[in-house]
């Protein structure tokens, strides 16, 4: 019987199978061998095709970590590329035995209990005494009444449930009592004209929409299970009101951030509801601007293309604007003559695709970039200077970027240009002078992550409600995103902070010193708005490399 036909776009495996029915009661076991070893060759070829074909609609894998990685691919048994079987056997091999020195590591550090930090001193103290039941105060065998000879103190977090209180406001009125004169306490100021909504139960649902994705409707539906009788749309427009109001102060955010020398952006999508569009949603272009770590702005644009952004642009003093690979972007180097750092983010992110993807040969590449991020990662760690910075890149990452370099051009030739692979070599021999610009300018981040970790909380609240109603519910709440994430970036208290400023709007603050309203500001003029939990990692605003 002849053998059957075996290539990537067709395997016959009813062919397959009888001819093998058929070898096997003959003494030709030598040739069956070799038939299945192409049988499962070209089955694992069709699959790493079909994963290519459809890697663009597949959920991403949760990590991209080099072990993790390492770890999913040492199951792998064959590859599709015939000149690089030997070298997939010992890359395999090694990562099985790191990925088992790592886990032995790793059982080590878990042995060790790590010590159980300080309760923090500013919360409220509520002492609950645990004494002997009076029965058992008896002693049973002198009958003597036992005293008290010491007090085991366990300390635990607990919580009180919130509540909504019904406050009741007496305007008082006085006369005079010999003439017609009368005078009425003046209202204090409140969110809306005539609302049943307080200025600190409105900015707790901005904040838990912003900081947490609750939608709006969600949170009506709470109130009402606690017994608040608090519509959906009455809780929605507090807000909106709340957030008309922060939007000048938002806008200073941009006019600092032109002011800075360099600048952070990204973009992704958001869903506007509109009428006239014709499945009844408008997609937006949000974009995300950091100013030199500090200062961070949102902004909805109707238009996704290059015009719109550069006239949001407009007048910035900045002389390096970071950013991904896209053209919308381009006019930076070709208009403005800027610099324009580039993300090894995204490149490690295609290579990693690649090699989940069933091709080996982008793991050295993997393995040369887990080399670059260390460098990154031990510098953030000490917390060096630019110079300092620079000066290590030089003589540290350099090297290695020459490395990478060489492998890029030793295997573009033989690489398929629409394969994951062939891709993720375009992406970098097209980006290179981009990406290599961090080496010789210390304030310049290796990736744009900074960005990107900017932008989630938008797109992981966006989950969850979906869509915003219109243009202008789209500008305020990139507002309310601006002025919260710059808050979180100069280590203020989101929450203390909004319903400070809240406070100071209502009463009619002037709008010629917005400045004052500012984080920056804030923070120096009531230092109790510092955020603990930056206080307890310093760290936690620090420029972070990839793992």
């Amino acid at each position: 019987m002849r053998a059957p036909r075996l290539d990537t776009h067709h395997v016959d495996l009813a062919g397959f199978e009888a001819w093998l029915r058929g070898q096997l009661a003959g003494p030709a076991f030598s040739a069956v061998i070799v038939v299945v070893v192409q049988m499962i060759r070209a089955l694992f070829q069709q699959n790493t095709e079909l994963r290519a074909r459809i890697q663009g609609r597949r959920v991403k894998p949760p990590s991209e970590v080099l072990d993790v990685v390492e770890r999913q691919l040492s199951f792998a048994f064959a590859i599709p590329s015939n000149d690089v079987s030997t070298t997939a056997s010992s890359e395999v091999t090694a990562a099985s035995s790191t990925a088992a020195d790592d886990d032995e590591a790793t059982k080590k550090k878990r042995a060790k209990p790590r010590p159980r930090q300080p309760l923090p001193s500013h919360l409220a103290v509520i002492d609950v005494p645990n004494d002997v039941p009076a029965d058992q105060r008896v002693c049973d065998r002198c009958d003597a009444t036992m005293t008290t000879v010491a007090r085991r103190c366990t300390s635990t977090f607990e919580m009180i449930p919130g509540r909504v209180v019904h406050h009741r406001r007496w305007d008082e009125t006085v006369a005079c009592p010999c003439c017609d004169r009368i005078v009425c306490a003046k209202a204090p100021p409140s969110v809306l004209d005539g609302g049943k909504l307080g200025p600190v139960l409105v900015t707790e649902a901005l904040c838990n929409k912003v900081l947490n994705g609750m939608p709006i409707e969600r949170q009506a539906r709470d109130f009402q299970r606690q017994g608040v009788p608090i519509a959906a749309s009455t809780l929605g427009r507090s807000v909106a009101a709340v957030l008309a109001l922060l939007v000048p102060v938002a806008k200073r955010v941009l006019v600092h951030i032109k002011g800075c020398e360099r600048v952070q952006l990204d973009a992704t999508g958001l869903r506007v509801l509109d009428k006239k569009a014709a499945t009844g949603v408008f997609r937006d272009t949000l974009w995300v601007l950091i100013g030199d770590r500090r200062w961070v702005y949102f902004e909805a644009l109707e238009s996704g293309d290059a015009d719109a952004i550069e006239a949001l642009l407009a007048g910035a003093e900045a002389e390096s604007f970071q950013c991904d690979g896209t053209s919308t972007l381009n006019f930076v180097e070709k208009k403005w003559g800027r610099r324009r750092p580039g993300c090894h983010a995204h490149a490690r992110r295609k290579l990693v695709e690649a090699a989940r993807c069933g091709d080996l040969r982008a793991m050295e590449a993997l393995r040369i970039y887990a080399r670059l991020f260390a460098i990154e990662k031990r510098a953030t760690q000490e917390g060096l200077s630019a110079e300092a910075r620079q000066r290590r890149r030089e003589e540290q990452s350099l090297p290695i970027l020459h490395e990478l370099r060489a492998w890029v051009l030793s295997l573009a030739p033989s690489a398929e240009p629409k394969s994951p692979l062939g891709q993720a070599l375009t992406y970098l021999q097209r980006q290179w002078l981009r990406l290599s610009i961090f080496v010789f300018d210390g304030e310049a981040e290796i990736t744009n992550n900074r960005s990107e970790r900017e932008i989630r909380p938008w797109v992981s609240g966006q989950h969850a409600w979906l869509f915003v109603g219109d243009q202008t519910h789209a500008e305020r709440w990139a507002a309310g995103f601006t002025l919260m994430q710059t808050a979180l970036a100069h280590g203020v208290n989101p929450r203390a902070y909004l319903q400070a400023i809240i406070a100071k709007l209502i009463a009619g603050h002037s709008h010629t010193r917005l400045d004052e309203l500012l984080p920056d500001a804030m923070l120096q003029a009531e230092p109790e708005l510092a955020d603990p939990l930056r206080a307890a990692s310093p760290l936690a605003d620090a420029p972070r490399a990839a793992a």
